[in-house]
């Protein structure tokens, strides 16, 4: 196998390690541990690595190692902010210049994301919320808008699946509410009433930020 297929390799299995919080934020990765576990040299795993730091899931300290990077709150409402900033505009746009959302592929989205709860898979759960919402913001047509939804969407993912399995006395899913009450509203041409929902939900995902 190539040097650049055995990098890919490595950078995957450990990317999707660390999104799916099996390695939690503030784990020390090794180098010799990843190359024993996934059955490489260190080169590859290196490589890997970099990769990863390049995106912001790692940060490596000189004489002490690799860290799973913490994401901050300030950051997690940032990325929600944005995300409002698209679904609010897009909706915007949808009145204004009669654009058609993908009704099915909402519906679809949103019973994956339910049946996820139901199994407790929260990683899907999530992963299913977060592409609810990019198929609304898809309505605009907007490839830079979706670009920056896939650029952050593994970050909120990894901070949302962090907070579930550190705070199991809290109760989580909130997202099937917001979403089953926005697909409603954007099914019945209620768009106003969309946009209520999202930004709704920002301010009490901020407000529950600040108390913890």
């Amino acid at each position: 196998m190539s040097k650049k297929s055995l990098e890919s390799i490595a950078y995957q299995l450990i990317r999707e390690k660390i999104v799916n919080c099996e390695y939690l934020p503030g784990t020390m990765l090794s180098e010799n541990e990843l190359a024993n576990i996934l059955n490489m040299s260190r080169t590859p795993i290196r490589s890997a690595l970099s990769h990863l730091e390049s995106e912001g899931l790692i940060v490596s300290f000189q004489k002490r190692g690799i860290q799973v990077k913490e994401i901050s709150y300030k950051e997690v409402i940032d990325m929600y902010e944005v995300v409002l900033s698209m679904l609010t505009h897009t909706l915007d746009q949808v009145v204004l210049r009669g654009y058609s959302f993908p009704v099915e592929l909402l519906e679809d989205l949103l019973n994956q994301q339910i049946q996820a709860s139901k199994t407790n898979d929260y990683r899907k759960y999530i992963e299913y919320s977060l592409l609810f919402r990019r198929a609304v913001i898809s309505a605009c047509n907007n490839e830079a808008m979706l670009q920056t939804m896939d650029s952050i969407r593994d970050k909120m993912i990894m901070k949302s699946v962090a907070h579930w399995t550190q705070t199991p006395h809290l109760e989580h899913y909130s997202a099937n509410q917001i979403n089953e009450s926005a697909f409603k509203a954007i099914r019945l041409g209620h768009i106003e009433e969309a946009k209520r929902i999202f930004i709704d939900a920002f301010d009490r995902l901020r407000g529950r930020t600040m108390l913890e």
